[in-house]
Formats: C-alpha cells, structure tokens, sequence
C-alpha cells in the first residue's frame, strides 16, 4: 500500500520531467567522476558550476516548454549518449573531462530549442565553460612567480607574529627548528582559480547593476584565494617548525586535499560575505512601516447618512410637480 501512495506521489512523466531528470542525471554523473579522478577544489567547484548552471534556469524551469526542431532533437541526442558513454569511460586525469560539461549543457539545450533559438540558456552554458577555462587557466598561468609570492606572504605573516623566519625563495624556514617548501602542487594556484571562478558565477547568477562593484569582486577574489592560500602554508610551518613533518598527522592533515578543502570553503565563505555586502545596497531597502496580516484592522464602513433626507427632498418635490402639471392642464381652453 505504501509502495502504491509513493508511486502515484511522483511527478507525471511529461517532456519537461524527463529532461529535468536527463540533466540531474548528466550532472551527478559528471560530478562523481570529478570526485573520483581529480583533486578535492576541482571536484567543489564542478559542483559550483553545475550549481551555478542550476541557478541561471531557475526562473525558467517552472514555465519550460519543449519544442526543439528535428534536426536539434537529433544532434542534442546524439551529443548525450556521447557525452554518457565518453564520461563513464574517464578513470584518471582527463583533459577532456573538462569539455563534457558544457557539452552536455548544450545538448540539453537542443533537446529544449531549436539551434537559433537557445538563447535563454546562455548565461548557464556560460558557467559550463568555466571548468575547460579553470584547465586552461591552470596551464597558462605561470607557477614560480605564485609560489615565490606566497612564500613571501607566508613569512611576512610569521614574521608579524613575532616568529623568528627565514625565506630562501620557495623555502619558509622556522629558526631553530624545519620548515617548508612551497611547490606547484601547494601554491595555492587551484585555490585562486577556484575563487575567481565562484565570481563569476556569482556575478551571472546574481548580477551586480554597478561596473566599479563588478571590478571589486574581480579584483578581490584572487586576493581571498592568495590568503587563504598563505595562512595554510604558514600553518604547515609551524608544525614543520615543531617536528611533526611529513608523515605526521597534522602536517599530512593540512597538506593534503581534506586540509586544503577546509581553507578553500573558507575562502570562498568569506567571498560570498564580501559579495554580500556589494549586492545589499542594489536591492533597496525593505519597508518598515507595512503592517502586518495580523496587525492590520478590518475596514468599517458605516452608513450614508445623507441618502434619506435626499431621497425625502426628492420625494418631498414629487407633489408639487404634480400640481403644477395639473393647473396647466385646467388653464388650458
């Protein structure tokens, strides 16, 4: 009886279900091997782009009606059983893996317009594109002069705290005591590229109308993901500095990817309280002297008063008329 209730409680299998339900499945496919083949920042921000994506149709999803052409019913088909079939088969580090996204969204697309007329998914197919963009950025940005910085900054940091430093280039050194070496992999380059990417997909799903407030988040975005960054490292020296090197909990805890995620949400936590504050002021301020449902008092409606005596006058000159009418009628011959 209960598996009958919970059979009739789903939602009808119309046209708008099953793409809502193809593209559910594409994501949680594509976000899953993300986890499984790359790195804990790359798999968060898969799941911040689909999210993102999720967020630019929300508006459209409750109206969406399909009515794709039959040459886009085809081509969209096609690229989803590619875009299934190509997925499954990524077990380890795949440039291409980073293309199947926007792929994949513009095959749902097709499947819902025709090919000139996809328009309304342009913003989420844009927060598609910005995995290939965070691969490419990653690629193209260069790795020693983001790693001799953030060395700098981590020892400007201990330094201000009252702890004797040194910095040899990529070396931050505790005296006495070991230290740490910043490499590409712990440079915070993922964490950065993480962060900016979040601005624009903030930017798209909940726009600012002031460009100088769009050049702010840009701008402040690397900035959140370098700290963040820097206080890790410096983090890692103390406990180098300690004695709990490699192989030690806490220095394996902060290095690898579960330390790593913690600072990466904190950056992008502290972002969203920035952007926050950006997008406060454009909203308007709500209304305070609105009363409440409860608060309000039913309207009373009392009587005319001034209907009867006019309606007696009226009644009052009904006579009169009358006999007028009639001494005209006896003064006529």
């Amino acid at each position: 009886m209960n598996i009958s209730h919970w059979f009739h409680s789903l939602p009808r299998a119309t046209s708008r279900n099953l793409w809502l339900l193809l593209a559910a499945a594409l994501a949680t496919q594509n976000i899953a091997v993300f986890h499984n083949s790359q790195n804990a920042n790359t798999a968060v921000l898969a799941i911040l782009v689909w999210g993102g994506a999720l967020i630019c149709l929300e508006d459209r999803l409750e109206h969406l009606q399909l009515r794709p052409s039959r040459t886009a019913l085809w081509f969209g088909s096609a690229l989803v059983v590619w875009v299934l079939v190509r997925t499954a088969l990524v077990l380890q580090w795949d440039g291409l893996l980073y293309a199947l996204p926007p792929i994949a969204g513009l095959a749902l697309a097709l499947l819902a317009r025709p090919c000139r007329q996809i328009g309304p998914f342009r913003d989420a197919l844009f927060c598609l594109m910005l995995l290939p963009a965070f691969a490419l950025l990653m690629r193209l940005l260069p790795e020693q002069p983001i790693s001799l910085l953030t060395a700098s900054m981590a020892g400007l940091l201990l330094y201000s705290l009252g702890f004797p430093v040194v910095v040899d280039q990529r070396s931050v050194l505790l005296s006495p005591g070991g230290g740490v070496q910043v490499l590409a992999a712990c440079n915070g380059l993922d964490m950065i590229a993480l962060v900016f990417c979040t601005a624009i997909i903030f930017l798209l799903a909940f726009p600012l109308r002031s460009n100088l407030s769009r050049l702010i988040v840009l701008g402040v975005a690397p900035l959140i993901g370098l700290l963040s960054n820097t206080i890790r490292i410096s983090i890692l020296t103390l406990v180098a500095g300690a004695g709990n090197g490699k192989g030690s909990f806490w220095f394996d805890f902060f290095h690898q990817d579960t330390g790593s995620l913690i600072f990466s949400g904190v950056a992008v936590f502290v972002f969203g309280l920035c952007y926050l504050k950006l997008l406060e002021p454009e909203l308007g301020p709500l209304p305070k002297d609105v009363p409440s449902p409860r608060d309000r008092q039913p309207l009373s409606i009392e009587p005319r008063r001034q209907a009867q005596p006019c309606l007696e006058l009226s009644q009052a000159r009904l006579p009169a008329q009358r006999i007028d009418l009639n001494n005209r009628m006896e003064m006529k011959p």
